[in-house]
């Protein structure tokens, strides 16, 4: 008995029914793809931990929807949140970034096919102010050649007449990269200009290493034997939300709509007299020629 019982035992391989594959492309997953549709998940840029429920409550009274979330933990800071309409989704989305308690939300869209370990959550949008912009430098093409060494483009505030007091671009930016304070911009004279920039809605982060999601008392990124530099950076970095864009944007539309946002220079207006007094010579000499040959 006991022999065969150890042949049994010896012919087993536990491998083999661990490594058992299940075929789940086969199942009709109408219902769950709608559903995944109107999820994202997201992390508190934080080592801290944080009151769920408090969390809880203060983001989604933040969010102001319409409809409802459930929020779920699956993780250190890391959640799972389920609309229940594409309206509110999107909403939270074009609202980015959110913070709670000053900790930035990093949130983004899924697919379905990932394991919760899998989410890389490193980038997120921001309004960046470009600051001491040359005022013949303000075009879209120079807003998006700045811009595009920020991080990828999401989005150009339109600046039709060039005299706002700074231009607005809204760039994902990698949260685990240091804070950019200022560009060095080449002029039409080749000049090198410093170009300072705030950012909107900026959350906690560390006024030595730039990084956000830890204080100094926490940074591991700037060497003990260089800490006593001091400070590089601070919260003039800062910048609060746009406000009153909205009545200077009625006022460019309300003259586009009269089609009296036309500029017309001194060069333009000689330029344009010329052309109409050749014009006129052209006109007179074909008269002329045609009188005579009558």
């Amino acid at each position: 008995m006991a022999e065969d019982l150890i042949a049994k035992c010896a012919n087993l391989n536990i491998e083999d029914e661990d490594g058992e594959t299940v075929d789940c492309g086969t199942i009709d997953s109408s219902d769950s793809d709608a559903r995944v549709s109107l999820m994202l998940v997201g992390k508190l840029l934080t080592d801290r931990g944080v009151n769920i429920e408090a969390f809880k409550r203060t983001i989604t009274q933040s969010w102001g929807m319409k409809g409802k979330v459930v929020i779920r933990a699956i993780g250190a800071n890391f959640f799972g949140f389920q609309f229940f309409h594409s309206r509110d989704k999107e909403k939270v989305l074009l609202g980015r970034p959110w913070c709670f308690e000053q900790s930035l939300l990093i949130l983004n869209e899924i697919k379905g096919n990932e394991q919760p370990q899998d989410f890389a959550l490193t980038h997120s949008p921001f309004w960046i102010r470009l600051e001491n912009l040359p005022f013949n430098c303000r075009s879209e093409e120079h807003a998006r050649v700045i811009a595009s060494k920020l991080g990828e483009i999401v989005e150009i505030e339109s600046d039709v007449l060039g005299i706002d007091k700074n231009r607005r671009v809204k760039v994902m930016l990698d949260v685990s990269r240091p804070l950019r304070r200022y560009i060095n911009v080449k002029n039409r004279e080749g000049s090198i200009i410093k170009m300072n920039l705030k950012y909107e809605r900026l959350p906690f982060f560390c006024f030595m290493c730039r990084v956000m999601g830890h204080n100094e008392k926490d940074c591991v990124n700037v060497p003990e034997d260089l800490q006593h530099q001091g400070l590089g950076w601070g919260s003039w970095l800062k910048a609060s939300p746009r406000r009153g864009r909205r009545a200077e944007t009625v006022e460019v539309q309300e003259l586009s709509a009269t089609r009296k946002l036309s500029f017309i220079t001194k060069d333009s207006l000689l330029a344009t007299l010329e052309n109409s007094k050749s014009v006129g010579k052209m006109v007179v000499n074909v008269d002329i020629g045609g009188d005579g040959g009558d």
